[in-house]
């Protein structure tokens, strides 16, 4: 009797478990449609494939949200279908699917009204299905009302918002539309908060540089974190043409927006940065010292920062010889890098090609069979990378 109620409860335990992600159905396309109809509702389809690593990502960490899974139950008929695999491939072709992961939000008769993909927040996934399902923001009636010629600045953001994670060139178009005439006396508003914050590029475009020479107008509409935010990207977009065209005196004078400043995160992004220079103008002494310094204060214990920049001097596996000379502090980034958070797979991954790349067997192939067992846990083209890096390494 004992076993009989244990299995029920374990039972109850797994249908209670498996509903608290997005409910999606078996059922065929033709038949989700019809329910569609039949309750009113949009179908919610994620297109995926079995090697996409956003899309996983997405599952893991968005689609089990209690906030997610209950808006989306209760609104929209779910399924999901993988692109390369029976009825999805002809809904592949038939959506136009191009990448990965990509949200389509479709009525009865099988239109797509939004349009959307990539990863994303919880609140960027919840605010893409309230587009969905908002008749005056969903991509669909934006489309139609802008082929027919509107053109106020209100809609034309919405719009944007509507397009940019799904159409980068029609973004693009919209967004050039709103940065020429959006008129400058009204950005110092709501409006032109919202305006800057999702379309200005770098601190050199028409509404970036308004934003980094009024930052503290902005106050009333976005707090301090926000703000911030907005001018360390605005900042970062224009430093990274600066290193790569040897502008050594225009890097310098935006540097000092992230050197000089007492906030840990923008340190770190000093960094970053100025490693990327120093890298760029192949200057290793100076890259060294810098590096070592950042194991040592700001990035000691940021695991993915000391991987990143590994991975970036690693490189190509046929390293020519500037690449080559960076190689030692590569392992040595890489190694820290490991200590720190030894339980990612790209961390592991990064040691195991650094020491490829050193031909350092041993220790390679510990970090190397380390990655490839966290890999499971990963799409099927991460764990055959993983097992072409154990593979590689075995061969030394």
């Amino acid at each position: 009797m004992k076993r009989i109620l244990y299995a029920f409860l374990m039972l109850a335990a797994l249908q209670s478990n498996a509903q608290e992600e997005i409910a999606f159905n078996n059922a065929s396309w033709q038949a989700t449609l019809d329910q569609a109809t039949k309750e009113n509702k949009l179908v919610f389809l994620d297109c995926y494939t079995s090697w996409c690593g956003p899309c996983k990502w997405m599952e893991k960490n968005v689609f089990n949200v209690p906030e997610v899974y209950q808006y989306y139950n209760q609104h929209f008929i779910n399924t999901k279908q993988d692109m390369e695999k029976g009825e999805g491939v002809d809904l592949r072709k038939q959506y136009n699917v191009q990448s990965f992961p990509t949200y389509l939000f479709i009525n009865g008769k099988g239109e797509v009204v939004h349009r959307t993909g990539s990863r994303m927040s919880v609140e960027e996934f919840l605010e893409e299905a309230r587009m969905a399902g908002d008749p005056e923001r969903n991509m669909s009636s934006l489309s139609a009302r802008y082929n027919a010629g509107e053109r106020g600045i209100p809609f034309l953001i919405n719009y944007y918002l509507a397009v940019h994670k799904s159409d980068r060139r029609a973004a693009s178009k919209i967004g050039e539309e709103i940065s020429e005439k959006f008129p400058e006396n009204e950005l110092n508003s709501s409006l032109g908060w919202k305006a800057i914050k999702n379309i200005a590029e770098s601190g050199k475009d028409r509404l970036g540089k308004y934003y980094l020479a009024n930052q503290a107008q902005f106050a009333s509409y976005a707090n301090q974190a926000e703000r911030d935010a907005l001018a360390d990207r605005l900042i970062s977009s224009m430093l990274y043409p600066m290193i790569y065209a040897g502008d050594a005196k225009g890097f310098y004078a935006g540097l000092d927006h992230f050197k000089k400043s007492p906030q840990p995160e923008r340190q770190r992004q000093a960094v970053m940065l100025e490693a990327e220079f120093f890298f760029q103008e192949n200057k290793l002494n100076e890259y060294i010292k810098l590096t070592d310094k950042a194991m040592k204060g700001v990035l000691k214990n940021d695991g993915e920062k000391l991987s990143f920049l590994a991975r970036r001097l690693n490189g190509k596996r046929d390293a020519d010889a500037k690449t080559s000379a960076f190689l030692p502090q590569a392992y040595k980034l890489a190694k820290r890098a490991v200590e720190v958070n030894p339980e990612e797979y790209s961390i592991q991954s990064t040691f195991g090609w650094v020491c490829l790349s050193m031909k350092k067997k041993e220790e390679g192939l510990v970090a190397a069979r380390k990655a490839r067992a966290l890999a499971d846990a990963e799409t099927s083209k991460i764990q055959k990378l993983a097992q072409a890096l154990v593979d590689d390494l075995e061969k030394l």
